[in-house]
C-alpha cells in the first residue's frame, strides 16, 4: 500500500520549488482555503466535546449571586467561589490539552497538502497523542517565556514608569518568540520522539529523486554537533537567517489576523446573541486551520530556503500514509453549528441570571471619541472629570441626561438610551456662570430638565467684599440645548452677609417647580441659637415667572454651613413639599413638611439627632429621598457612626416616626446612596461596596429589601453615583470608576460607566 500511494521523483521536486517561493503567510492563507474541508475535523473532534462538558460543568458551580450576564456574555460581578476557580482551572487545562493535540495534528494534515499526500484525520490525530508529551513540554516553555516577557514590561511600565519603552520592548520581545512556534511542527513532523534527524543519505540525492541538478546542501540541517538539539532550539535554527520574517509571518498568521477577524465577526454579530455565539465559535474553529498552514508552509519553506535536502525528504516521506476517503459534509457542518447552538442556548439564561447592558466611557481630560462635543459660538467645547457627576435624570424620548458640575460651568451629557453607548456633551450654565459654585437640577414633568446657576457681579468677585452679592438663575433644558428661562428675574440672592449656596430643588406635579434655601442669618439677627433660615419658593410654572418665597424654619448653624450642610427637597403627588437637611459632620438629619401646597403651615422634626461630635472623612454623612405616592417620605443614607447605609420609611408626611432597615454591614466602605421609587411603590437603593468592589442595588418595600449586585468595579469606588428609573420603570446607574490620582502614572485615567439591570426584580 505504502508503494502504491508514494509520489514521484517530479512532484516531490514539484514541492520543493512550490515552498521555496516567498510570501508564505499568503500562499499559506490561499491553501488553507482550498483545504480547508479537510484541515477542520481534528478541531471538530475536540473542541465541541470540551464545551459542551465546560458548559455542563459550570452550571453545577455556578453562583448566581457573583455572576450576570452583562453585554450578552456572562461575566463575574462578585469575587469568584472555590468551585468556580477550580471549573475554571479545569477548563484551561483541558482546553490547552486539547490544542496540544489539535494544532499538531492539523500542522501535519496541512504538511500533507503541501506535499500531495493524503493523511487521514485518525492517522494525524494518532502521530499527534503519541507527541503529545514533547508538544505538552513545548507549550509550558512557551508559556514561561511568554510570562517572562509580561513581567518584564510591567517592571518597565508600572515600576519605573517608563510606558512607550515597556511596550516597545514587549512587542520587540514577543515578536522574537514567535518562532518558538515552528516547533510544533517539529515535534509532529520530524521523528515520533521529537529527536533530531540522523540520517545517512548522500549530499547529492540522484539515486532517490532522479535529478542531477537538485541542489546541494547538507544531510541535515543540524549536523555539525554531537549536542542534542530540542524543538525549540531546531525551531530558532531554521529561523536563522530569515529571524524577523520568520517571526512577523508567525505573528500575523497565527496571532494578529485571527485575533482581528474574531473581533470583527464580534462586533458585527453584536446585536444578536444567537448570531454571534454561532459565528464567533464557527470562525473560532476555522480559524485553527490557517494558523497550521502558515506554521506547516513556513517550516517546510525554511527547510527548502537553507536547502536542507534530507530533512526536508525525510519528512515529507515520514508522513504516514493513508487512502483517500470522501469528505462527509453533513457531519462537517453539524460539527461546526453545534458550539454556537450550544452557547446560544446558554445565553437564553437556563438559570435566570441577572442580565445587564453596561458601557464603560473611557473619558480623560482630553474628552472621549464616544462623547459628542457641542458648543455655540466661540465658547470652548465642554469637557468632563472624574469629580464631575451629580445627577442623572430620565429625559425626553427616552434619553438620559447626566448633571455634570465641577470647577467650571455646568454640563448635561446626554444619551440616547439607557445603554449610552454615544453622549452628546453640552453647556447648562451660560459662560457668565460663577462656575465654582455647584448648580442643582431637577427632571420636570415633560421630561426637560431645569438647572440652577449662580452669577456674580463683576465689580464684586471677591466674597470679602461686603458689597458682594450673586444672584440665582434658571436655565432649562431639552435634548439639544438649554435656554435662560423666560423672566430673567433671580429666584434668590446672597450677599457676603448671607452667602451661604446651599440648595435643592424639585418639580412640582402640575409642571411647576419647589426651590429650598439654606442662608446664614447675619450675626446681628441671631437669636436664641439659631443661626440658619431655610424658605422655600413655589413655582406655579417651570420657567418660575410666578413664584412665592416663604421662610419655613429656623435651624441651629454648622461653622461650615456650606461644605458640611445637605439639602434634599421633594413634591408629593398631593403637591405638599417636603425639605431634609443633613449635617454631614454630625449626622443628624431634619425634615420640614408643608401641610399645604403654598407651604401656609410646616411641620419641623428630626428623625435623626446628632450621632457623632467627630468628623471622619471617610464617614461622611449623606442622604436621598423620594416621596410616595401617599406623600410619605422614604429616606436612605449613610450613618456618619459606622458607614452603614440605612433606609428610613417614614410612617407620616412629617416622618415624625419611621421604621429603619440597615441594608449594609456596619464598619464597612460604602459610597454614597442613590434613592428611586418605582410607579408601584417599589424603592430601588443603589450604593457601592468598596470593600467588595461591587456596585448593589437592593430593592426594597416597605423595610423588607433584597439586596442584588449589578456590576464589578474595576478600579477604585467611592467617586460619584447616581440613579433614575428608564421609560419601562428599570433603574438606570451612572458611576465613576476612578482608582485615584496618588494610584496612578498620571492621574487621569478613569471611566464613566452607565449600567442597566434588564432583569431586576
Amino acid at each position: 500500500m505504502r508503494e502504491s500511494l508514494a509520489i514521484t521523483a517530479d512532484q516531490h521536486l514539484d514541492t520543493w520549488d512550490e515552498l521555496r517561493r516567498d510570501f508564505v503567510l499568503w500562499r499559506a492563507y490561499g491553501s488553507a482555503g482550498r483545504h480547508l474541508v479537510r484541515l477542520l475535523p481534528p478541531a471538530l473532534l475536540v473542541f465541541p466535546p470540551i464545551g459542551l462538558l465546560a458548559v455542563a460543568a459550570f452550571f453545577v458551580v455556578l453562583d448566581p449571586s457573583s455572576t450576570a450576564i452583562v453585554n450578552e456574555s456572562y461575566d463575574l460581578i462578585g469575587p469568584p467561589g472555590t468551585p468556580l476557580l477550580v471549573w475554571s482551572a479545569a477548563v484551561l487545562v483541558v482546553s490547552v490539552a486539547g490544542q496540544a493535540l489539535v494544532l499538531p495534528a492539523t500542522v501535519l494534515l496541512a504538511a500533507a497538502r503541501l506535499a500531495g499526500r493524503h493523511v487521514s484525520t485518525s492517522d494525524a490525530m494518532r502521530a499527534a497523542a503519541r507527541r503529545l508529551p514533547a508538544t505538552s513540554m513545548l507549550v509550558l516553555r512557551g508559556a514561561i517565556v511568554v510570562a517572562a516577557i509580561l513581567v518584564a514590561g510591567y517592571v518597565l511600565i508600572v515600576g519605573l514608569d517608563e510606558q512607550v519603552g515597556g511596550y516597545l520592548v514587549m512587542v520587540v520581545l514577543l515578536l522574537l518568540a514567535m518562532p518558538c512556534l515552528l516547533g510544533v511542527a517539529v515535534v509532529v513532523l520530524e521523528d515520533p520522539a521529537g529527536a533530531r534527524i540522523r540520517t545517512d543519505r548522500p549530499a547529492d540525492p540522484v539515486g532517490s529523486l532522479g535529478r542531477t541538478n537538485w541542489p546541494m546542501g547538507p544531510v541535515d540541517p543540524f549536523v555539525g554537533t554531537d549536542r542534542p538539539v530540542g524543538p525549540l532550539g531546531r525551531a530558532y535554527r531554521l529561523a536563522r537567517g530569515a529571524t524577523w520574517g520568520s517571526a512577523l509571518t508567525l505573528a500575523f498568521g497565527v496571532v494578529f489576523f485571527p485575533a482581528l477577524i474574531t473581533q470583527v465577526v464580534n462586533g458585527v454579530a453584536s446585536g444578536t446573541p444567537l448570531l454571534r455565539a454561532g459565528a464567533v465559535t464557527v470562525v473560532t474553529l476555522v480559524l485553527v486551520p490557517f494558523q497550521a498552514m502558515v506554521i506547516a508552509r513556513l517550516f517546510l519553506h525554511r527547510l527548502a530556503a537553507k536547502d536542507r535536502i534530507a530533512a526536508f525528504d525525510a519528512v515529507i516521506d515520514g508522513l504516514p500514509a493513508s487512502a483517500p476517503r470522501p469528505t462527509r459534509p453533513v457531519p462537517l457542518l453539524a460539527g461546526l453549528l453545534l458550539p454556537g447552538l450550544l452557547y446560544g442556548a446558554v445565553l437564553v439564561n437556563p438559570r435566570g441570571l441577572l442580565e445587564v447592558s453596561e458601557t464603560i466611557m473611557n473619558v480623560s481630560r482630553a474628552g472621549d471619541p464616544g462623547v459628542e462635543t457641542v458648543t455655540e459660538g466661540t465658547r470652548s467645547k465642554p469637557s468632563i472629570d472624574w469629580p464631575d457627576l451629580r445627577a442623572l435624570y430620565a429625559g425626553q424620548d427616552g434619553h438620559m441626561v447626566m448633571l455634570m458640575d465641577g470647577s467650571a460651568q455646568a454640563k448635561l451629557l446626554t444619551c440616547a438610551d439607557s445603554a449610552c453607548t454615544r453622549g452628546r456633551l453640552t453647556w447648562a450654565e451660560p459662560e457668565a456662570a460663577a462656575g465654582e459654585y455647584p448648580a442643582t437640577g431637577a427632571r420636570l414633568a415633560d421630561g426637560r430638565i431645569a438647572v440652577t446657576s449662580w452669577a456674580i457681579d463683576e465689580m464684586y468677585v471677591s466674597v470679602w467684599d461686603e458689597n458682594w452679592t450673586a444672584r440665582l438663575g434658571l436655565r432649562l433644558c431639552d435634548a439639544k440645548a438649554c435656554v435662560t428661562a423666560a423672566g430673567g428675574e433671580p429666584l434668590a440672592e446672597a450677599t457676603e452677609a448671607t452667602k451661604s449656596r446651599v440648595l435643592a430643588l424639585a418639580a412640582r406635579p402640575g409642571g411647576g417647580l419647589a426651590l429650598a434655601q439654606l442662608r446664614a442669618i447675619p450675626l446681628w439677627k441671631e437669636d436664641d441659637g439659631f443661626t440658619e433660615v431655610l424658605s422655600i419658593t413655589t413655582c406655579d410654572d417651570p420657567s418660575c415667572a410666578r413664584r412665592r418665597t416663604k421662610e419655613v424654619a429656623r435651624l441651629p448653624g454648622n461653622e461650615e454651613t456650606e461644605i458640611m450642610r445637605e439639602l434634599v427637597a421633594g413634591v408629593g403627588p398631593d403637591d405638599r413639599p417636603v425639605v431634609l437637611g443633613v449635617d454631614r459632620h454630625t449626622g443628624s438629619m431634619v425634615v420640614i413638611s408643608c401641610d399645604d401646597p403654598a407651604c401656609a403651615r410646616t411641620r419641623t422634626e428630626r428623625p435623626l439627632k446628632d450621632e457623632s461630635p467627630y468628623f471622619d472623612r471617610d464617614r461622611r454623612a449623606r442622604a436621598a429621598m423620594a416621596i410616595r405616592a401617599d406623600g410619605r417620605p422614604l429616606i436612605v443614607y449613610r450613618d456618619v457612626t459606622d458607614g452603614a447605609i440605612k433606609l428610613l420609611d417614614c410612617r407620616d408626611h412629617a416622618c415624625a416616626q419611621a421604621g429603619t432597615a440597615t441594608l449594609t454591614e456596619p464598619g464597612e466602605r460604602h459610597s454614597m446612596p442613590a434613592l428611586a421609587l418605582s410607579r408601584d411603590g417599589r424603592a430601588y437603593v443603589a450604593y457601592q461596596d468598596v470593600d467588595r468592589a461591587q456596585v448593589v442595588i437592593a430593592t426594597c418595600t416597605g423595610t423588607r429589601c433584597a439586596r442584588t449586585p449589578v456590576a464589578r468595579i474595576r478600579q477604585g469606588g467611592d467617586h460619584g453615583l447616581a440613579m433614575a428609573l428608564d421609560g419601562r420603570d428599570r433603574p438606570v446607574l451612572s458611576w465613576v470608576d476612578f482608582a485615584g490620582e496618588d494610584d496612578l502614572p498620571t492621574g487621569d485615567e478613569w471611566s464613566l460607566v452607565v449600567t442597566a439591570p434588564l432583569t431586576l426584580r
